[in-house]
């Protein structure tokens, strides 16, 4: 029931973006836009040599208000999990925070989620480079963040605190230590697949099933060999940081 909570709100929002029409990424690079722009020039032309009414003019680039409210709606799901874990759970606030290792980290070992982090790139990169050479265009991985939301900084703002803030922790809570730890006495690898298949499949991209999986199934293992959630919420941290940089940058 919880679970299937959690992914009715992530499917608002993405059904809000279909529905409405949000155009979440520009429609391609500098070439493709040119393009747009002279068909539009040429239907305009025609348009006015024939007393016809002029064309709406192209949707160019990503729309910036839809992308905030749906990056809100993210939020408010993000915020959501909290509830979801601690009704689920039947566990208040502290007793969490314990059963976790939430109270205590040995930051000493924080090389274990750097270095997963960047074993994961590397995971990525070859997946990408595979899909793209061998399996149909669908099965390439797309940027789940979208990708205007560097142009104006309060949407830019909204984004980081989803994806860099929001989603390490809530989903860690949820995917990890309410999903992953419920299913634990199963052994590992039960209960990793289970938990990374959720993972993978809410963030609704085809492309990304297969390497998001891989990447839940990394972090079961981060939380499971020392028992504290905060090595998946550090590793969850680090590797939405160096995409969201990437994509910012871009």
């Amino acid at each position: 029931m919880f679970v299937a909570v959690f992914f009715f709100v992530n499917a608002a929002v993405v059904i809000f973006t279909i529905g409405h029409g949000v155009q979440t990424s520009d429609v391609g690079d500098a070439f493709v836009k040119l393009q747009h722009v002279a068909e539009y020039a040429d239907q305009r032309m025609v348009a006015a040599a024939n007393s016809l009414p002029l064309p709406e003019p192209p949707q160019i680039l990503a729309d910036q208000y839809s992308l905030r409210v749906a990056l809100l709606a993210t939020l408010f799901s993000q915020v959501l999990l909290f509830g979801v874990v601690g009704i689920a759970s039947k566990q208040d606030f502290g007793a969490l925070v314990r059963v976790l290792k939430l109270n205590r980290y040995d930051f000493l070992g924080v090389w274990r989620p750097a270095l997963a982090v960047i074993a994961a790139y590397l995971m990525v990169a070859g997946y990408v480079y595979f899909a793209r050479a061998v399996l149909p265009g669908f099965l390439v991985p797309e940027s789940t963040v979208p990708t205007g939301i560097s142009r104006e900084s309060s949407t830019l703002a909204i984004a980081f605190a989803a994806t860099v803030i929001g989603a390490p922790i809530s989903e860690e809570l949820f995917f990890r230590g309410f999903v992953f730890a419920g299913l634990s006495r199963w052994g590992f690898w039960p209960a990793a697949a289970v938990s990374a298949t959720l993972f993978a499949l809410v963030h609704f991209d085809p492309g990304s099933v297969i390497p998001f999986f891989g990447i839940g199934v990394v972090m079961a293992w981060l939380f499971w060999s020392r028992g504290s959630l905060w090595d998946s919420v550090l590793f969850h941290f680090l590797f939405n940081f160096t995409s969201f940089l990437i994509l910012a940058s871009g």
